[in-house]
């Protein structure tokens, strides 16, 4: 399987092809067994975003932010801006309004508990759509050693990166994970989730990398515990 056209898979499912890159596609998809099996679930689950209203994110929404952001590039920019593909423009917000459901969804045990206000929503909205559809948009993606996966979306034009973090290993009682960017080797909280979260990072420039560590719920002012996870920002 060519991983160039894997990533084409998502663009495909949302229209955002142009008419040589989807006959290329097209062609791919006859001799990859493994894109034609995801296909069936993307094509389902973009028309379900269609359909989303403000409600409790289904888990089908988180795995559609995730095979979104797998299509970006590691670590290099895209090879066209997404905004520019034409059919992208009516979707993206759809995609990106799943990832904002389960940012600013309330009383989910898996998601962020800060950032939660009401106000706040329509502009995690705009910053989110704004990192994932930048032309310098980059991924890097960290897995843990006792499994789940940290995905880190950066784009230096926005000086912001959106971060996912997918089925870590869960935690005692009483304990939540919390991300932190690392600033002349001083941490500023991000916000925590348990074991699943989403959030938007702003003003990069300065930040050395993002670590993850483990704290008492609600949070900490600074570290308590060494980071489970370091990544280069």
């Amino acid at each position: 399987m060519t991983t160039d056209l894997h990533s084409l898979l998502a663009p495909y499912v949302l229209d955002a092809l142009d008419p040589a890159e989807r006959a290329q596609f097209e062609a791919h998809l006859e001799q990859c067994p493994d894109c034609r099996s995801e296909l069936g679930g993307l094509q389902a689950t973009a028309t379900r975003l269609g359909e989303a209203q403000s409600q409790e994110p289904p888990a089908a929404l988180r795995q559609t932010l995730l095979t979104a952001i797998g299509s970006i590039p590691q670590e290099r920019p895209l090879v066209a801006s997404i905004n520019q593909r034409r059919g992208l423009r009516g979707r993206l917000p759809q995609l990106v309004a799943a990832a904002a459901l389960l940012v600013a969804a309330a009383g989910g045990g898996g998601y962020l508990v800060e950032r939660d206000h009401a106000q706040d929503r329509e502009r995690q909205l705009a910053d989110i759509t704004s990192v994932l559809g930048a032309s310098d948009a980059a991924t890097v993606a960290q897995d843990f050693p006792n499994g789940g996966t940290v995905r880190l979306v950066t784009s230096k034009k926005r000086d912001a990166a959106v971060v996912v973090a997918h089925s870590l290993p869960a935690l005692d009682d009483g304990k939540v994970y919390q991300v932190w960017l690392i600033k002349s080797a001083e941490p500023e909280s991000q916000g925590t989730f348990s074991r699943s979260g989403e959030m938007i990072m702003k003003d990069l420039a300065k930040a050395d990398e993002l670590a993850v560590t483990v704290e008492p719920s609600g949070g900490s002012d600074k570290p308590t515990t060494t980071p489970v996870l370091n990544v280069p920002v």
